[in-house]
């Protein structure tokens, strides 16, 4: 093959666009230059990522591929922002997150792999990232919704939080209309999954109780629920156990052994 031949054949290979696999969000797709890559619903704020397989085994300077080094976003919507990934990652991830007050509906940005200095003769692929941003990416619930305890005994109340999105996200559980109760409770939820955790109230007060519990999104407080439930402190037979191990009872000399036990009772609880 002559010398000058075999040129043009490298920069006609060099022109080409090699497929790239994506790995993240699991498609199970293969992307070449101006393709268009839907990534799903997420809601404002949250962050998808995506992730490249840097390796292609076709074209390139010998026609056995080679490997993308480095990846990049751009052509971002007004708020968003995007992350680069690092440069000869493994795989090559970059991140796109949205505005925390996104208004719902499809946006789209720009992600681009790159061969460092057209190296190994592979070029560049672009593509298209299309995303849809909801609201209502939120499901939640709550159980039992009314509860009755003994004076600073927990209530404990079962909140199940479900992750409609492509994101995953942490969110935070809370409670107002109990006052000084101020504990927060964050839970992490991978995108299109659901978890479910134990959220206790406390009060020492003999009273009904009706807090607020709220379950919001640390991307944005666009995305949350809140649920109405109610708790009553009434004193019960623990409680009182639990009392006298605190001495809090005063009672006749003889009959200490009695309360005596009752507080160890309640130790063994």
């Amino acid at each position: 093959m002559k010398p000058a031949y075999l040129l043009v054949m490298i920069l006609v290979l060099a022109s080409f666009s090699w497929a790239i696999e994506i790995i993240e969000p699991k498609i199970a797709k293969d992307i070449t230059d101006d393709s268009v890559l839907d990534i799903g619903t997420i809601g404002p704020g949250q962050t998808i990522s995506v992730a490249i397989h840097p390796k292609v085994y076709d074209g390139g300077k010998f026609g056995t591929g080679g490997r993308y080094d480095f990846a990049t976003v751009e052509g971002l919507p007004f708020g968003w922002k995007g992350k680069n990934s690092k440069i000869y990652g493994d795989p090559l991830q970059v991140e796109i997150t949205a505005d925390k007050n996104a208004a719902e509906g499809e946006y789209s940005a720009k992600i681009t792999a790159h061969d460092e200095n057209n190296g190994e003769m592979l070029g560049t692929v672009a593509f298209t990232v299309k995303v849809k941003i909801v609201h209502d990416v939120l499901d939640t619930s709550v159980s039992p919704s009314s509860i009755t305890v003994g004076p600073g005994q927990p209530a404990r109340f079962a909140i199940t939080v479900t992750n409609k999105g492509t994101a995953s996200d942490v969110f935070i559980v809370s409670a107002t209309g109990v006052e000084r109760w101020i504990f927060e409770k964050p839970v992490y939820v991978p995108a299109m999954s659901s978890r479910t955790v134990v959220y206790e109230i406390t009060e020492n007060e003999e009273e009904r109780y009706f807090p607020d519990i709220k379950i919001v999104s640390a991307s944005s407080e666009i995305i949350q629920e809140d649920h109405k439930v109610v708790f009553s402190v009434q004193p019960n037979l623990l409680s009182d156990f639990k009392a006298a191990n605190h001495g809090i009872f005063i009672f006749p000399i003889f009959e200490a052994p009695i309360y005596a036990l009752a507080g160890l009772i309640s130790n063994l609880w």
